[in-house]
């Protein structure tokens, strides 16, 4: 290392850390193996000593695995299954192979190697060249990506300074302490949206004290902004860029190969080898280099696991606040706002909060009201029956008046009201409840980010109000009224399987007008502002497959049908039907907005356990699979935002595992939420509700049935949760809190709270905990310069001197500096060994299939 670079390092520490030059100079920099370590130390303990590893052709042989054979027999017949060409669709791929695992070759620590792959019959080699094929036709890989460019990407609103703290901020002071003759005082260098002229926030009564960075928030300023920082760097042309999507049946070809290779013996048999292999090799790692890595954590004073940034991107929108929390909150309104008209009926009579409460009460007279306003059976009603009828189809008032009597319609307008961001108070509380509880305390500890997930709802098409049945719009709108901006959220859409209910709804027709519902609302309003900022800070799109869904048990005649085609007397199209589709359409979508210089939407999907049991509808004649392999196999092919549950994958089949190994797919886990999934009972609910709901304003309206799949499984526990072995094999995992209200949290930081149960519960150790935060910041929707100020990372290539970490395979993040270990405090001797191991992975194939 030189003289500058050092200088440069120190000074980086020092700037970042408030460190005191004298603690600089004798601090380490540098990363280097244990002896080294040890060498310098003066008092040397045997704690301190760590195993040194022989160097020997058996010891290299055991570090790659190598060799491993199978039975002669099953090799070869294995080999004719596997035989795959296609001429017309084979292209150049930028990830390559070498090395003999025989004979290996030292694996570089620092980079992966990019050459053109021969044509072989090599079929890991093939699903290289279908998954990028799938992601940069749709424009999902992060170089396609403009809010990666650090240099061409807008930042708003504005970055906060350097060590700002949420107590520090004057702009959140109490009025005593503001003086509005002289407000140029308050003004920091930095700070966005604080303006001489404007200083409304510190004169803002009580009741609204509870502050945050976005309450200043103007679009008109974002609007004027966005057109300067266009025309500086010329983003006001088009890029005519165009990229081939592939076509369903090109998409079936190519699931019918992984199907194919999927159930091939052998390839189980090896890859399920190969994942013991690594899981027991991460043992050995820990056994001989975990005083290594204690030491590098020791070597980055003032940045442990509480200050490096986590994003949780899974957090329901309908589940942000616990049990307690929104008790009390419902309390507030009822002792404060109890005459406020916050509901309007049919036939245009107001219901006030007092109103409400009185319904399914015993007596007329008295409020019956206990002080758990929100308890045990509202909650398994909201979960079993709100969120999968009410919630994703908005019927008409009257429909509901007819439908619910008694306390079950006083748990819809609680849900309506205090849930909702469409109902006759403009989603007011709602918002309160997301500033109070999510927003504020997110900014106060500053290190904590979340991606929230919120259901596309789908309103009356035939509704002659445009602006009514336009989702997209009503909730931007939403967004912008209430001032809903902090640099401590972003937001991720929902798609759910609802086409049964609709078709039985008459709001759809065919397939085809359920896409049309999601995706021409986001081509005929693109010069609208509030949805422009919206989607800027929207991070992906997923395609929920819940347990929940309508199944039919049979195969459909025809699977080949266009979704204008798409009747079946309202039955379900299959999971790869949803997942191509809307990936289709999300890829003209990502072309248009690439080629007006503006962020693109990545696809995810879920997989839900339940499927397991269920024969897949998208099977023929000569394979069969079951739906969660289906999921899996699509999330593979088309979704380069990752997986949105951990647990379904670990009963997949073994080379499903080791493919989401190999290709570092991003796969969501929540332990702690994992074991709430499944608990509640709602039968004498959905019995009380007579187990249907009238969809259509005739008599001959189609039921749609509320009982339960007899494929559901059981409620999950802490030791049957694969996210330990995932962690330890090498998974791209990130933890995430999921539904905070049906989680029993017991905190104000719930993202908290799920690490510390996996730590406490699987034992995580310091370096575990650094590197999962770094995985969530890694495979977040934040733009490329938050990623490279809280990681250090970038897109852009630097060279062969510093280290890499690929993401699902296309994506490449490059370290900024050559040791960023101050910004993660992962230890580099726990990345070089995953950079190492997912090379040596990858040479085994090459050698595996030979050609």
């Amino acid at each position: 290392m030189t003289v500058g670079s050092v200088t440069d390092q120190r000074s980086l520490f020092s700037e970042e850390n408030g460190m005191s030059d004298v603690a600089v100079k004798t601090m380490p920099l540098a990363s280097t193996e244990a002896t080294e370590q040890l060498q310098k130390k003066k008092d040397i303990s045997i704690d301190d000593m760590d195993m040194i590893a022989l160097k020997t052709n058996f010891d290299k042989q055991m570090i790659v695995g190598s060799p491993m054979y199978l039975d002669p027999l099953e090799e070869e017949r294995g080999t004719m299954i596997l035989e795959y060409k296609d001429d017309e669709i084979r292209k150049e791929s930028r990830y390559s192979l070498k090395g003999n695992c025989s004979n290996p070759e030292p694996a570089s620590s620092t980079h992966y190697h990019f050459q053109k792959i021969r044509e072989v019959t090599n079929p890991f080699h093939q699903l290289v060249k279908f998954r990028e094929k799938y992601v940069r036709g749709s424009f999902q890989d992060s170089e396609s990506n403009i809010k990666n460019d650090v240099e061409k990407w807008l930042v708003y609103p504005k970055p906060l300074p350097k060590f700002w703290k949420f107590d520090k901020d004057e702009r959140f002071l109490g009025e005593a302490e503001f003086d509005p003759e002289n407000p140029i005082r308050k003004v920091k260098s930095g700070y966005y949206c604080i303006r001489p002229h404007d200083y409304g926030l510190a004169n803002r009564t009580a009741a609204s004290s509870i502050h945050y960075t976005g309450e200043e928030f103007e679009l008109d300023d974002f609007v004027s902004t966005i057109a300067e920082h266009n025309k500086v760097h010329s983003l006001d042309e088009d890029d005519l860029e165009e990229r081939e999507i592939p076509t369903f049946r090109e998409f079936k070809h190519n699931f019918g190969f992984m199907i194919e290779m999927i159930q091939s013996h052998p390839m189980n048999e090896i890859s399920e080898k190969r994942l013991n292999y690594l899981l027991d090799k991460f043992d050995l790692f820990q056994h001989l280099k975990s005083k290594s890595e204690i030491l590098e954590n020791k070597q980055v004073p003032y940045r442990d696991f509480y200050n490096c940034r986590k994003v949780d991107q899974g957090v329901l929108l309908s589940g942000l606040v616990t049990q307690r929390q929104l008790s009390e909150f419902i309390w507030e309104k009822i002792n404060t706002e109890s005459t406020r008209i916050v509901h309007v009926t049919s036939s245009g009579d107001g219901l006030t909060i007092r109103d409400i409460f009185q319904l399914g009460c015993s007596h007329e007279n008295p409020l019956e009201v206990g002080l758990k306003v929100i308890d045990d059976q509202f909650l398994d009603w909201y979960r079993d029956v709100y969120l999968s009828t009410y919630h994703l189809i908005k019927y008409s008032e009257s429909e509901i008046e007819n439908e619910l009597s008694g306390l079950k319609l006083r748990y819809y307008f609680l849900a309506k009201i205090f849930l909702e961001f469409d109902n006759a108070i403009e989603g007011e509380y709602l918002a309160q409840i997301l500033i109070r509880f999510t927003i504020h305390l997110l900014e106060k500890s500053k290190y904590q980010l979340g991606q929230i997930s919120v259901d596309f709802q789908f309103y009356d098409p035939k509704d002659s109000n445009a602006q009514t049945n336009n989702w997209w719009m009503k909730f931007s709108h939403w967004l912008i009224k209430w001032k809903l901006v902090s640099y401590n959220i972003r937001w991720n859409i929902q798609l759910s399987r609802v086409f049964p209910q609709l078709f039985a709804a008459r709001k759809v027709s065919n397939f085809q007008d359920y896409f049309d519902s999601i995706f021409t609302p986001l081509f005929e309003n693109q010069e609208s502002k509030e949805l422009d900022f919206f989607l800027r800070n929207v991070c992906s799109l997923d395609v929920v497959i819940s347990q929940s869904d309508e199944y039919l048990w049979k195969i459909f005649a025809d699977i080949n049908l266009p979704p204008k085609d798409w009747v079946a007397e309202g039955d379900n199209p299959t999971i790869s039907h949803y997942i191509y589709y809307t990936f289709a359409n999300l890829a003209r979508f990502n072309q248009l907005r690439h080629r007006k210089h503006k962020n693109t939407i990545p696809l995810r999907s879920y997989c839900s356990p339940s499927t397991s049991n269920r024969t897949s509808q998208f099977s023929s004649t000569t394979l069969y699979f079951t739906e969660k392999v289906e999921s899996l196999v699509c999330n593979l092919l088309l979704c380069n935002g990752g997986l949105l549950q951990g647990e379904p994958i670990w009963n997949a089949p073994s080379l499903l595992e080791y493919l989401f190994y190999l290709f570092q797919i991003p796969i969501i886990t929540a332990p702690l939420s994992s074991v709430n999934v499944s608990s509640g009972n709602t039968d004498a609910l959905l019995n009380d509700q007579k187990g249907t709901l009238k969809q259509s304003n005739g008599p001959e309206a189609n039921p749609v049935k509320l009982s339960r799949d007899i494929s559901v499984a059981g409620q999950y526990t802490y030791d049957k949760n694969p996210f330990m072995k995932m962690l330890r094999i090498g998974f791209k995992v990130c933890i995430s809190s999921r539904s905070v209200l049906f989680n029993s949290s017991y905190t104000l930081e719930p993202m908290i709270e799920e690490y510390s149960v996996a730590a406490s519960i699987y034992l995580l150790n310091a370096a575990d905990l650094c590197e999962l935060a770094r995985n969530s910041v890694i495979s977040s929707g934040y733009n490329g310069f938050y990623k490279a100020h809280w990681s250090g990372i970038v897109i852009e290539n630097n060279g062969d001197n510093v280290m890499s970490d690929p993401l699902g395979l296309i994506d490449m993040w490059n370290d900024k500096p050559e040791d960023n270990r101050i910004r993660h405090n992962v230890p580099n001797i726990r990345r070089k060994y995953r950079t190492e191991t997912l090379e040596q992975e990858w040479e085994f194939i090459n050698d595996r299939f030979v050609d």
